[in-house]
C-alpha cells in the first residue's frame, strides 16, 4: 500500500545487480539484468498496528513534487542492437497491492502499459527502451488496503539489443506497507526468513533471438 520500505533505523535501499551468465562463462544478451533486486525495507518503529512504516527519504531520487520516493536501477541490455530478443524472467517478491486504468493485463498481477491510480500505494516497474513499454509487476484488481503480497510468477518479455532497461520503485507519500504477514518468498533471501518490509526481484531464465 504506499510506499516502499526500509530495513533498519538508517535503512538504505539496496540495489543488487547479479552478473549470471546466460551460456557458460560467457555472459549472454540479458547478463545485466539477472539478479536485479530492489529492496525498500522498513524505518523502525512501524505504527497502525505494525501494518505501516515510513521508509528513509534519503533515498529519494528525485526532486520530481510527485514522487515521495523514486529508485531506479538503469542496465544496458547487451545482444546485437539489430535484434530483439525474446527474455523470459522470474518476477519475485513482496508488495503491496497498485491499481491501473487500462493497459493490457497478462497475469493477476503483470501488465504491460497502463494508468497508475493516484493514491498512497506504491508500484513496481520495468520500461524498455525498445520495443518501448512500461511492465508493471504488483498491479492487483482488487482493493488496495493494508496488506501485502507475494509475488512468484514467470513473463516474457521482448527486448532489441542495445536497449535501455529501468527497472523502479515509485510511491507518492512516505509511509509503505509493512510486511506484517510476515510472508516469506522461497528459494529468495532472507527465505525462510520474512523480509521486513518489501522486495521486487528479476532472474533471466531464457533469452531467445527472434528469426
Amino acid at each position: 500500500m504506499r510506499s516502499v520500505t526500509f530495513i533498519g533505523l538508517s535503512a538504505a535501499i539496496a540495489l543488487l545487480a547479479g552478473c549470471a551468465s546466460m551460456s557458460g562463462d560467457k555472459p549472454g544478451p540479458a547478463a545485466s539484468l539477472s539478479g536485479l533486486r530492489l529492496e525498500v525495507p522498513c524505518a523502525n518503529p512501524k505504527f497502525n498496528n505494525d501494518t505501516e512504516c515510513h521508509w528513509d527519504q534519503s533515498l529519494l531520487q528525485t526532486a520530481d513534487p510527485q514522487w515521495k520516493l523514486k529508485r531506479e536501477i538503469v542496465r544496458t541490455f547487451g545482444g546485437s542492437k539489430g535484434t530483439v530478443y525474446d527474455v523470459s524472467l522470474h518476477v519475485r517478491g513482496v508488495v503491496e497491492p497498485k491499481n491501473f486504468t487500462g493497459g493490457s493485463v497478462q497475469f493477476d498481477h503483470f501488465q504491460t502499459g497502463g494508468t497508475p491510480v493516484k493514491n498512497d500505494y506504491n508500484f513496481y516497474s520495468l520500461h524498455v527502451s525498445d520495443p518501448e513499454a512500461t511492465y508493471t509487476f504488483n498491479r492487483n484488481e482488487e482493493k488496495v488496503g493494508h496488506y501485502v503480497f507475494a509475488i512468484d510468477y514467470r513473463v516474457r518479455i521482448p527486448i532489441r539489443g542495445g536497449a535501455t532497461v529501468t527497472m523502479g520503485a515509485y510511491d507518492s507519500n512516505d509511509v509503505a506497507i509493512a510486511n506484517h504477514q510476515h510472508l516469506v518468498v522461497n528459494g529468495v533471501p532472507p527465505a525462510p526468513a520474512p523480509f521486513d518490509g518489501q522486495f521486487f526481484q528479476l532472474d533471466v531464465d531464457s533469452v531467445t533471438p527472434r528469426k
